[in-house]
């Protein structure tokens, strides 16, 4: 018989922003806008340009002219997720001991993070959690993408964050947080597009777009967060592979963010999820028929221990 996990599932109905009716649009393009827009630096951080040049001291100038944020970046850096033999004090100290990657992921999202301000306990829970899942996903990408020799990572990474701008924007807007505890990814995707009128990564598309981040980068942000929905979707040519890596990370880093891969042994092909399955076909050639071997690298699983806060 046939493995049943094997079966991809049909595209999920979701409709793109494009085709809202212009009332709804503007009624979420008004709910949006009520969110604090980013520092100005935020288009600095995330242009390609500085993306493939900028050196550890332009990100420090950069970072240093957002107090607030460089506080948090550095406090992130001396958390135990890191595990540095002593404190960093500055910016430049944490690209020295994390490198410059690292250190621009982290700048990116707390400049983020500021745009969106809990409510309450529930809500302040499930930004976090959407924040170490991004983190986790920028970091699970920048370690895979060169071991399978996958372009671009450092845009990848950059992408991966903004992909879940949408998923804290929906957290922002939903009535209820609690609602969406316990479904899986299709269940909440379409419970998103019924309370709101967009599913989430529709949403981030255009918060994005209110926020006049770089086309392209919208464009690829919601590709990435959109490929889980939707097996039929054609990739620009010569950028599958570095595409669907960034859509696996994120998969894998909201299930690590939220304790749901318990065993730190995780296999595609055994996983049987509705998004998991419709991401497999994309793993099947090279390089990314590579992937299920490398999450079982000892590299890997020493990442994963640090990542889940396990000691080696």
């Amino acid at each position: 018989g046939t493995d049943p996990t094997a079966e991809r599932p049909a595209p999920l109905a979701l409709h793109p922003a494009e085709l809202l009716d212009p009332l709804l649009t503007e009624t979420l393009m008004n709910a949006l806008r009520q969110l604090p827009r980013p520092p100005r630096a935020l288009q600095q951080l995330i242009s390609p340009d500085f993306v493939q040049h900028a050196t550890s001291a332009e990100l420090a100038t950069l970072v240093m002219g957002e107090p607030a944020v460089a506080a948090r970046v550095i406090a992130t850096a001396n958390s135990p997720l890191y595990g540095l033999q002593q404190p960093v004090t500055s910016i430049g100290q944490a690209t020295t001991f994390l490198g410059l990657a690292n250190v621009r992921q982290m700048c990116l999202q707390h400049m983020l993070a500021e745009s969106f301000q809990p409510r309450d306990a529930t809500q302040r829970r499930e930004f976090d959690v959407l924040w170490q899942a991004s983190s986790i996903a920028a970091e699970l990408c920048q370690q895979l993408a060169p071991r399978l020799r996958v372009a671009d990572t450092g845009s990848l990474a950059t992408l991966l964050v903004l992909s879940f701008l949408g998923r804290q924007a929906a957290v922002a807007l939903l009535p209820d947080t609690q609602a969406v505890q316990g479904m899986d990814a299709y269940q909440r995707a379409l419970h998103e597009q019924q309370e709101l009128g967009l599913v989430s990564h529709e949403l981030g598309h255009l918060l994005m777009r209110a926020w006049e981040l770089p086309p392209e980068l919208i464009h690829d942000a919601r590709l990435i967060a959109a490929l889980r929905f939707n097996p039929e979707l054609v990739l620009p040519t010569g950028r599958e592979a570095g595409l669907t890596l960034a859509a696996v990370s994120a998969l894998l880093g909201e299930r690590l963010a939220r304790g749901q891969l318990g065993g730190t042994l995780y296999d595609p092909a055994g996983d049987g999820s509705p998004d998991m399955r419709a991401l497999r076909h994309r793993l099947l050639a090279p390089p990314l028929d590579a992937l299920g071997a490398e999450l079982r690298s000892p590299a890997l699983l020493r990442l994963l221990g640090r990542l889940l806060g396990r000691p080696d």
